[in-house]
């Protein structure tokens, strides 16, 4: 049963490397991923995660601008692969190119299907508050994640976990998932069942300006958003030095959680965004609650902890962070 191999973001590197591992058994007939992207300050053309792992295990690897093109599917309609995997890869899979695997086109998704389909399921699942995900193995369909599903596995949300740190271990999950349906999908014994259309929930794109802090929101809900939204985007906000700095200084907030103690908020005129600090702590109030934060960034600086960053701002009293402007949309 020979394979082809879709896939481009970090979520399917260790599946890559499981089906690099299992060649003898399933011999790896091509790795596709998507094209070289601009990246860093000198917006250097880079390759993909799974393209570079790819050259690193010493595997040929395609990146065409475009799966669908004609020409392209010519040539992996020569493998004669029977079976095509795809996790993480960025671009639609149109009809002709689903008809050329006997077996069938199967992608491993970061949600419990119909849960979260689209493109952010991670994030998603975390501004939603979830306790539980996993990972879907299904058959790839026209209409986007609504195929019929082979199989699941569940995976518990930890109360501190990250986008970036959740998506590691659904990765994990992915791996074990596959290898075990590797022999069903080789004697044809899998099975397909249907989604449950009225269970379905949306994870679109996740766009820079959505990960912007809108302090009027309760401590839980922000809380959810900087988990969310690390390690991209990041979720953002604009410190205002004093009633003068209408703009403010954007900020990243990396590590934050719902406060546990009474922080010491001073004056009459507390309310979202306004900030409490101690010589080595910073909260902020919320809409609802209190935000402890513990990690942040400044522009141009590397990531640091609560007492490094006050110890270098020298907050006055008055200072606050901004909630969202009515041009957040036209962030980059």
């Amino acid at each position: 049963m020979k394979i082809v191999f879709l896939g481009s973001g970090e979520f399917a590197v260790p599946t890559l490397e499981r089906l690099h591992a299992l060649k003898e058994t399933y011999p790896l007939a091509r790795v596709i991923s998507r094209p070289d992207r601009p990246s860093g300050r000198g917006r250097k053309l880079t390759p993909m995660p799974v393209k570079l792992r790819a050259l690193e295990l010493d595997l040929p690897c395609d990146s065409p601008s475009t799966v669908n093109d004609p020409e392209y599917l010519s040539s992996l309609e020569a493998l004669g692969a029977e079976l095509y995997i795809v996790a993480d890869y960025g671009e639609l899979l149109g009809k002709a190119i689903r008809a050329l695997p006997k077996i069938g086109m199967f992608n491993l998704h970061g949600s419990l299907l119909p849960r979260f389909r689209g493109a952010s399921p991670v994030p998603y699942a975390l501004l939603a508050g979830d306790t539980m995900t996993g990972v879907t193995l299904f058959r790839v369909e026209r209409k986007l994640d609504c195929g019929p599903v082979v199989d699941s596995v569940s995976l518990s949300i930890e109360s501190n976990e990250t986008a970036g740190e959740l998506e590691a271990r659904l990765a994990v999950v992915a791996v074990e998932l596959l290898e075990r349906n590797l022999p069903r999908f080789a004697t044809g014994s899998f099975c397909e069942e249907p989604q449950h259309e009225d269970s379905a929930t949306l994870a679109p794109k996740i766009e820079k300006w959505h990960a912007e802090i809108d302090w009027r929101q309760g401590a839980p809900e922000i809380v959810a958003a900087v988990r969310a939204y690390n390690p991209w985007p990041g979720a953002f906000t604009h410190l205002q030095r004093d009633n003068s700095d209408a703009k403010g200084e954007r900020t990243v907030i990396w590590r934050a959680s719902v406060a546990m103690d009474t922080p010491p908020f001073a004056g009459d005129c507390v309310g979202p965004g306004s900030i409490a600090t101690t010589k080595s702590r910073l909260w902020v109030q919320c809409g609802n609650g209190v935000v402890e934060v513990f990690e942040l960034q400044r522009p141009g600086k590397a990531t640091m902890n609560a007492a490094a960053y006050l110890n270098g701002m020298r907050l006055e009293k008055g200072a606050r962070l901004s909630c969202p402007r009515a041009d957040s949309a036209e962030i980059t």
